[in-house]
């Protein structure tokens, strides 16, 4: 698998692009309660991104290579979430680092907060895929320039002590979710709308069971 250059960002559209964190729901039909058997490890970004109004057959050419070098879902290509920026430089992986919902940084400006809740990281992995997490808490640092990223979805593995964490412009990996993606045309206008999901690479997140357990897997209703 490849990746492929988008064309032009700026015709690019992102209508939707978010994670699930799937479970696993047993309601008892006699109380109403429920257990919820969480799987860590499932989460994957999904969504849709879409060009619209492309007046010219030239105009057409450059989507159409673009989905011609995509091969259906064998390529993938970036779609970016919102920019950011913050002071000094990017934080790089700290140890004590593990595949779960948090992440120890370096690096980085003195008792600042570097970013906020809400907003995102790219992180490398091993594996050469890269995970896009979102921020559960502002990324605040200490008097040494260090703190624990708290965010999900789950990172699936185990970072490289010292690798860079993109603070900047955080993107999603995506593939094509189908193997045809043609481009309807209208009275001479044509644009399409692309399905995609996380492209995690072969081989990725297969032991799901060494997670850690910084969020309960099973949590009960109460009473």
């Amino acid at each position: 698998m490849a990746e492929v250059i988008v064309p032009d960002y700026d015709e690019l559209q992102v209508i939707e692009l978010d994670f699930d964190e799937p479970a696993q729901v047993n309601r008892s039909a006699w109380t109403g309660t429920r257990k919820v058997v969480g799987q860590p490890g499932g989460s994957l970004w999904t969504g849709q991104v879409a060009v619209e109004n492309i007046a010219t057959e030239s105009e057409e050419r450059q989507w159409r290579a673009f989905l011609a070098r995509l091969r259906g879902v064998q390529n993938w290509f970036k779609v970016y979430l919102p920019c950011q920026s913050h002071i000094g430089p990017a934080p790089t992986v700290d140890t004590g680092a593990t595949n779960g919902y948090s992440l120890p940084l370096t690096g980085m400006a003195v008792s600042t907060r570097i970013l906020e809740a809400g907003q995102h990281l790219t992180v490398p992995l091993p594996s050469g895929h890269v995970r896009a997490v979102r921020l559960t808490a502002d990324l605040v640092t200490d008097a040494t320039g260090e703190a624990v990223a708290e965010f999900a979805p789950a990172l699936n593995e185990v970072p490289t002590l010292g690798a860079t964490v993109e603070t900047a412009n955080p993107y999603v990996r995506v593939a094509a979710s189908a193997t045809r993606n043609p481009i309807p045309q209208s009275n001479g206008i044509s644009g399409f709308v692309l399905d995609v999901e996380e492209d995690l690479g072969s081989g990725y997140g297969l032991t799901p069971a060494t997670f850690d357990s910084e969020v309960p897997d099973i949590t009960f209703d109460s009473e």
